[in-house]
């Protein structure tokens, strides 16, 4: 038995086509379906200001029709193959997907590159997707645990444009008419800011019908490179835009923040400044991630949930950007139970910074970091999306057999040095969003009726 297989691991074939974009396409004879997936190497952290949530909406716009086709053409064209269509907008890239049986890809690739190259821009279809948009923020705004967090992030990253809320807000969106979608669309899905990702049941044709249709993709002078992660220690440029020390403006103190809504729950979030993605001790960050609020043996839930009650959610988590991130710890309790709970979540820290991981613990979140990787390799989709966003990120593809020798090389003395660095609960942002005192809520109220007089 080959008891680490995923150690002969055949890289996708990567080229350049006519235009500059990158083609990868990784063929998985036996897989039962393709998937196409067309990525932007920027996201919402390279916008403008004046131009905040653009990718976003862009996003949004090229499903609302093409010069030959509507919205509804487009629409009924997917759902006529069964293909499962998707896009996302991230603050490092914006991707839209399709996974379709082998023998509909020619029709899915034809109609995805009609869709993201040729959108008719409308005046009359853009004026009414600003208002869909406009109420995703709201909805957003009306979601507890999404409000909380873009106000940590916006505190943690201070001017740093990683901040900012990938989907801009109403008075931005409402700016964006047709002639700022057609330059922007020229500038954001030029060629050379394109990977083309293909993974699946493919054959020569399919790379060479995507290569036709993607290869002389966008016009223009189109929107520079973003530069890949750098190799070696990846020093985070946030430096240059966030104090590390949070210093607010008219805060009594800047390691607390607080939003007020008559909700039932206290959302929180704590956390710090963390790294890039192309940082040294990412993989140490991983780690330490997963040790104190990853999976269910984790140390913060274990003592907040399990032997506490404190919480149903509860969660560590980071966010890696190109030159910076953060590291935070997130969930919701009952408002009565966040002293407590903030109380135990800052003693965990502080016992990781004291007493440091025994061995074995170690090596079970290594095992555990490790899996996630190798599982990884399962599946079209993930073959596809794992392609893409290392051509993105690092420009180049990293073999799992890397991350997982890299997870094994990390030791204590490292763990303990990003510890101290990133991990110390005297140097945590604590954010709360909940009810404030006085706040009218019912909380024995529970069946979702309205009591009103009979």
């Amino acid at each position: 038995m080959n008891l680490d297989p995923y150690r002969n691991e055949t890289p996708p074939r990567r080229e350049e086509l006519p235009g500059g974009a990158v083609l990868l396409t990784a063929p998985l004879p036996s897989a039962t379906a393709v998937t196409l997936g067309v990525w932007l190497r920027r996201g919402s952290q390279e916008e403008a200001p004046a131009l905040g949530g653009i990718s976003h909406f862009l996003e949004h716009m090229v499903f609302k029709g093409t010069l030959r086709r509507s919205a509804y053409d487009l629409a009924a064209g997917f759902d006529a193959i069964g293909a499962a269509v998707d896009a996302f907008t991230t603050k490092d890239l914006v991707a839209f997907t399709v996974k379709v049986l082998p023998e509909y890809f020619n029709t899915a690739s034809d109609l995805l590159a009609e869709m993201l190259l040729e959108p008719a821009f409308a005046p009359d279809l853009t004026a009414l997707e600003q208002e869909v948009v406009c109420e995703e923020i709201q909805e957003a705004l009306d979601t507890p645990e999404d409000r909380l967090h873009d106000a940590f992030a916006a505190r943690i990253y201070g001017a740093h444009p990683r901040g900012r809320p990938i989907l801009g807000t109403p008075a931005l969106v409402r700016s964006f008419g047709p002639d700022v979608l057609r330059a922007q669309h020229a500038r954001l899905f030029a060629a050379p800011n394109l990977v083309v990702s293909l993974a699946g049941n493919i054959g020569p044709a399919d790379r060479d019908r995507v290569a036709a249709l993607f290869g002389g993709a966008g016009v223009g002078g189109g929107a520079p490179l973003v530069a890949p992660a750098a190799a070696g220690n990846g020093t985070s440029r946030a430096a240059a835009y966030v104090d590390p020390a949070l210093d607010l403006d008219g805060e009594d103190d800047p390691l607390r923040l607080d939003l007020h809504s008559p909700i039932l729950q206290t959302y929180f979030e704590a956390g710090n400044l963390g790294v890039s993605f192309g940082h040294a001790d990412r993989l140490a960050i991983y780690l330490l991630v997963n040790v104190l609020g990853g999976g269910m043996s984790s140390r913060i839930f274990q003592s907040v949930r399990e032997r506490e009650g404190l919480a149903y959610t509860i969660y560590n988590y980071h966010d890696m950007g190109r030159d910076t991130g953060l590291v935070s710890c997130s969930g919701s309790c009952s408002p009565e139970k966040l002293p407590r709970l903030e109380e135990v979540l800052r003693l965990e820290y502080r016992r990781l910074l004291k007493d440091g991981i025994p061995a074995a613990e170690l090596e079970s979140n290594k095992a555990q970091l490790k899996s996630q990787l190798i599982f990884s390799l399962d599946g079209v989709s993930n073959q596809m999306y794992r392609a893409a966003r290392n051509e993105i990120y690092y420009g180049r593809f990293v073999p799992v057999a890397e991350l997982v020798d890299g997870i094994d090389k990390v030791d204590n003395e490292q763990l303990m040095r990003c510890a101290n660095a990133w991990f110390d609960p005297d140097r945590l942002l604590f954010a709360v969003h909940g009810p404030a005192e006085g706040d009218d809520v019912d909380e024995d109220d529970d069946d979702g009726y309205d009591d009103g007089d009979d």
